[in-house]
This record gives structure tokens, C-alpha cells and sequence, in this order.
């Protein structure tokens, strides 16, 4: 997958700073939610309200049943476009939320196969 960090390749690829912050976050707040510490309500509420906070323009919403086709509604619903499988193949690689990209790819390869 090249040396490049996942920004880089994100940027290289034609993203902007913005919409890489939006991906980092969702990515990084769905992988949290996925600790067994972390499964109140009220925690899951935070997490979204914080995330309306820095991207008040942006529609979002998840929760701890997070799924491949969250992410690609989300993604798409705030129209970016992007290969999702292999931006969770390079997070995964890099060692960022490799356990939700695992769980991600996993959906994502069931669904391939349906």
C-alpha cells in the first residue's frame, strides 16, 4: 500500500483537509464506541454531540452497532466519494482501529459474497 500515512494517501487522492478530519473522526469515535466501557446511552449520545459540535455542517449519527453500510451512508450522505475497502485496508495496515477496520472489512466481504 505504499509508504504514504492514510492522510497522505486521502489528500494524494484528492480529499480535502476537512473531509480527512470528518473520516478520522468518525472512524476514531465509532472504534471507541466499540469498547465494552464505553456502551451507556448517554456516552454514545456525547460522542455524537461532540461530533455535530466540530462538523456542525455535517449530517452524522452513530452508535455502537456501527456497520460497513454506516460508514458508506455517512461518507455518502456528505458527499464523499472514496473506496472504502481500502481505506480501512490502510488504516488496518498502519494499525489504527485495526479491530473496527476488521470487523468493517469483515461485513464488507460477507456482503461481497451474498
Amino acid at each position: 500500500m505504499g509508504n504514504l500515512t492514510v492522510s497522505e494517501w486521502m489528500k494524494k487522492i484528492g480529499l480535502n483537509e476537512d473531509d480527512i478530519n470528518f473520516i478520522e473522526t468518525i472512524l476514531t469515535f465509532a472504534s471507541t464506541l466499540q469498547n465494552p466501557v464505553t456502551e451507556s446511552e448517554e456516552f454514545t449520545n456525547k460522542v455524537n454531540n461532540k461530533i455535530t459540535s466540530l462538523f456542525p455542517e455535517r449530517k452524522v449519527k452513530i452508535n455502537r452497532n456501527f456497520t460497513y453500510q454506516d460508514f458508506k451512508n455517512i461518507l455518502n450522505e456528505n458527499k464523499i466519494f472514496i473506496n472504502l475497502s481500502e481505506l480501512l485496508n490502510r488504516y488496518h495496515s498502519q494499525g489504527i482501529c485495526q479491530n473496527l477496520c476488521e470487523k468493517l472489512l469483515k461485513e464488507c466481504n460477507e456482503n461481497k459474497n451474498m
